[in-house]
């Protein structure tokens, strides 16, 4: 038996990221826009952002997928689902397990994704593979951890093997899978931009694998482990405007903290390590990836020609927040909690306030990016002032706290954040995720304005 376990330990180990020859900023999986492909319209940008909360997070997300399917508008010359639409999703947690399907399955997920994902009891068949005997042999090796064996469950059962050579084929939407590393404390992207800090190809990497660091929560999942490869071997060179933000030691510049989480990962000239877990950690909502892309690039405005985002009108950025409501469970006794509800109460409230301070940001930043756009438009256009000038933004968070009916309301906050819901209360979610959107009064307006767009 000791001659197995060597054997099987020797060969145990988690996925490795490939190293990147040379950096080419063209090539690998990065957040570009469309020309117009198919049925996508460029002139509306679609931004969808999914939060953490167990399966009730996934079906949240994708019953607003399938509302935004239901829904049908008419502008720029033909009549549209909104589902076709969307240009971004950034996901972290459980709501990756949305993002990553929709990615590779687009409209084929309706048919698909809640017999795959929603309805099967995740959570015991990772306690069964856990329980498994040749489990904890491989586990004696140091390489391979629980948050490996939900790679592991992921690719077999949801992912099939694909990579992100299948997604970049697929070439919209730009999925964005969010994790946390928790060395460098800031949030971590699996795109191609993050990948080249690493001096790592991302194109081979498994889909599942990004997916499982998005959902990797700590204690209940060991992280889940990259190399880091010296930059030489790839040519990396910090920007200059990140060398120059870093010396500033500005402890409240977003741009200093920007620039101190690129240093980390091309400073030391060794092989090193990135440890990833649950992206919910550093944020919940997937907002943050956003906000980093835009600070890399210099400001929204110079995001936006990086990217290719140049022909849009409208913006519509969608934020699904399956966050669980907090509980006044132990404000009737006077005895005090014991250490794990205090633990619980303590990060999450943490959480909630990070949660409403990104979200207030985000729109305050949203408004400020559209006036700087408007302004460079028509600097770039004088000749339309009209047409540079007509630039609209709408932001809508939903959350199952919205819902209309109170008993139902009820229900779905009180949801558990778990890997397994009974089939009833997977339905719920999903149906009450188009009662809300469709009560929303800032889409109905979004809806307004387009009709009102295509008449122009």
């Amino acid at each position: 038996m000791g001659l197995l376990c060597l054997s099987l330990s020797a060969c145990a180990h988690y996925r490795e990221n490939l190293p990147l020859d040379r950096i080419e900023p063209a090539d690998g999986y990065r957040v570009r826009a469309s020309s117009n492909v198919g049925e996508d319209s460029t002139e509306l940008a679609l931004v969808l952002t999914f939060s953490g909360g167990g399966t009730r997070a996934a079906a949240f997300a994708y019953g607003v997928l399938a509302a935004l399917r239901d829904v049908e508008v008419e502008f720029d010359g033909k009549r549209r689902r909104l589902s076709d639409e969307i240009d971004i999703i950034s996901s972290v947690s459980a709501g990756s397990l949305t993002a990553g399907y929709f990615g590779l399955h687009g409209a084929d997920t309706f048919q698909t994704f809640p017999d795959r994902v929603l309805y099967p009891n995740i959570q015991r068949a990772l306690l069964l593979r856990f329980m498994a005997p040749w489990s904890w042999v491989r586990f004696a090796s140091g390489r391979f951890g629980r948050g490996d064996l939900l790679a592991e469950y992921f690719d077999e059962h949801i992912f099939d093997g694909k990579t992100y050579a299948d997604l970049s084929a697929k070439r919209r939407p730009a999925i964005i899978i969010n994790a946390t590393d928790i060395a460098a404390g800031t949030q971590f992207s699996f795109e191609q931009d993050q990948f080249d800090l690493l001096c790592s190809d991302l194109t081979p990497y498994p889909i599942a694998n990004a997916v499982a660091a998005s959902s990797a929560v700590p204690v209940a999942f060991a992280p889940l482990t990259l190399v880091d490869y010296p930059s030489r071997d790839c040519g990396y060179v910090l920007p200059q405007w990140a060398a120059t933000a870093a010396s500033t030691a500005d402890m409240t510049s977003r741009r200093y903290q920007e620039a101190r989480r690129l240093q980390h990962y091309t400073g030391p000239e060794g092989k090193r390590f990135v440890h990833l877990v649950d992206g919910g950690i550093s944020d919940n909502l997937g907002l943050r990836a956003l906000f980093d892309k835009a600070t890399n690039a210099g400001g929204y405005v110079a995001l936006t020609q990086a990217t290719g985002y140049t022909r849009f009108r409208r913006v519509l950025h969608i934020v699904v927040n399956a966050q669980k409501e907090r509980s006044a469970e132990s404000v009737d006794t006077e005895n005090p909690p014991g250490p794990v509800r205090t633990l619980q109460g303590a990060s999450s409230l943490t959480l909630d306030r990070y949660t409403f301070e990104t979200v207030e940001n985000f729109q305050r930043d949203l408004d400020t990016w559209m006036e700087e756009l408007k302004a460079y438009r028509c600097a770039e256009q004088g000749d339309r002032p009209s047409r540079c000038a007509d630039l609209a933004a709408y932001f809508i968070e939903l959350n199952l706290a919205q819902h209309p009916d109170s008993t139902e309301r009820e229900f779905l906050v009180g949801l558990p954040t778990a890997l397994h819901l009974e089939r009833e209360a997977v339905d719920r979610v999903v149906a009450a995720a188009a009662t809300i959107l469709d009560q929303s009064e800032e889409f109905k307006a979004f809806l307004r304005d387009l009709a009102s767009l295509s008449a122009r």
